[in-house]
């Protein structure tokens, strides 16, 4: 088939820089040149799925759709490629204007992998995202967005501590080793802190000090989604008095002591019924929110077994090594058999 891989230029990373210096004064980046690799994993993502597809006979198309809106709409009239592989998470510089990417697909009567455009803009307003989790009784942590400049009272349910985060950002950008505040007075300070960094509301929630699991979603060919092997990201190696949290620092710059304490184990040792519990929810969650093809559901337990849904993520990172592929392969799958399995999905509703 002749397929596009559709992806985007890593933005201007300077502001990303600038919120982890001045968040965590402790960190020093490796180089003056700092490099957001949850932008630049992008590129190695689009290599190595344009690779696998051409290994599987497909006649493969790379394509930006970086700045140009008129750029891309001429390509996907001239090319008109039978089905699309999007890696697109951002255009125009933006992350919350992906879902019209996936949008302009579906004018264009183009089918494409991963999940619609309603899903993708759900996906990018944590707080909306919740409240969808909360009207399907799926668990997730108490918590409160703050709009406005003026710090608006503390909603007397929510208990510290407390993290906090844009709620419109992903990868854990604007997550740092700050983000755990334990009083009003630190929770003021970080919410004016995200506001004025991100110019966005900030989300508070309760902090679930416990374990961190990841289960990855595949669709079968019927469209039903089944389970991976569920990930765990360990905290047994984070020094003493270090947040036990997945913090951008931690996930993204291999340099960092954080990174190399935070470590992925895939199968995670769960006893079977709360491993059944969260493929349970996790499958719950994906279906709330409207994933499609593959997605990844987060989620923390605390220390009496109970599960809490952090967030449920379409499209997530799929290069070789991130968690959703270390997964795959726990399964018994291949890489390059679990791209082609997910075009698969696309093609069928081409049909």
């Amino acid at each position: 088939m002749k397929v596009a891989v559709i992806y985007n230029e890593p933005r201007n990373t300077a502001s990303e820089d600038h919120w982890l210096r001045r968040s965590d004064p402790g960190y020093h980046p490796p180089s003056a040149q700092f490099i957001d690799a949850s932008e630049h994993g992008v590129l190695d993502q689009m290599r190595s799925i344009a690779d696998a597809l051409g290994d599987h006979g497909h006649h493969v198309i790379v394509f930006s759709a970086d700045d140009d809106t008129q750029k891309l709409c001429s390509f996907l009239s001239t090319e008109q490629p039978e089905v699309i592989f999007n890696c697109c998470e951002a255009i125009l510089g933006q992350s919350k204007l992906e879902l019209n990417v996936a949008a302009m697909y579906e004018l264009f009567r183009i089918p494409y992998t991963g999940s619609p455009p309603l899903t993708l803009g759900l996906a990018l307003d944590k707080a909306l995202a919740k409240a969808v989790f909360l009207a399907h009784g799926i668990p997730t942590p108490r918590h409160q967005l703050f709009e406005r400049k003026e710090f608006d009272a503390i909603d007397p349910q929510l208990r510290f501590p407390l993290i906090v985060k844009p709620v419109h950002e992903d990868a854990s950008i604007g997550i740092d080793s700050n983000a755990i505040v334990s009083d009003a007075a630190s929770l003021a300070k970080r919410v004016r802190f995200i506001q004025k960094e991100f110019e966005q509301p900030a989300l508070a929630e309760e902090f679930i000090d416990g374990r961190e699991l990841n289960v990855a979603v595949l669709a079968a060919s019927d469209g039903m989604f089944t389970t991976l092997p569920i990930s765990e990201i360990t905290f047994d190696r984070v020094p003493e008095g270090m947040p036990r949290i997945v913090s951008y620092e931690a996930k993204w710059v291999e340099e960092s002591p954080l990174y190399q304490t935070t470590l992925p184990e895939c199968p995670a040792k769960l006893p079977d019924n709360i491993a059944h519990e969260a493929r349970t929810i996790a499958l719950k969650a994906a279906n709330a929110v409207g994933l499609r093809d593959y997605g990844r559901v987060d989620m923390r337990m605390d220390a009496n077994g109970k599960l809490f849904v952090l967030e449920a993520n379409p499209n997530p990172d799929i290069s070789e090594d991130a968690g959703f592929m270390r997964a795959a392969r726990a399964s018994g799958r291949t890489f390059a058999g679990t791209i082609n399995e997910i075009l698969d999905r696309a093609t069928e509703r081409a049909r």
